[in-house]
């Protein structure tokens, strides 16, 4: 078995590097896009539906939407800065009475 040497080592570490640097894209978020609003803004009708559904009927229903935001809880927070984004949706994830997990609050743009 051939054993590894501290320099071969330090010179593989440049090329893990890289290769960590090309699969770990940071998360950017999409800017805040001001009203006025266009599109569909709500959407009563996905109460109750799995989430991947709900996300792609947004996405599919106004494609000026592209931050969508998935929240674990029945509390919704407010934003810090009380702005109003048209490109974004909350979509708040809980157990359903039927069973299982979907949305459980009205999503809408905000």
């Amino acid at each position: 078995m051939a054993k590894i040497s501290f320099a071969s080592t330090f010179l593989l570490l440049p090329l893990l590097i890289i290769l960590l640097s090309t699969i770990h894209k940071p998360t950017t978020y999409a800017k805040c896009i001001p009203p006025p609003c266009q599109g569909k803004q709500s959407w009563p009708e996905l109460i109750g539906k799995d989430s991947n559904t709900a996300y792609n009927c947004i996405r599919r229903e106004n494609p000026q939407v592209n931050n969508i935001t998935f929240l674990i809880s029945d509390a919704l927070r407010p934003r810090a800065d009380n702005g109003m984004c048209c490109n974004h949706v909350l979509l708040v994830i809980g157990n359903i009475p039927s069973g299982g997990d979907g949305v459980i609050k009205v999503p809408h743009v905000g």
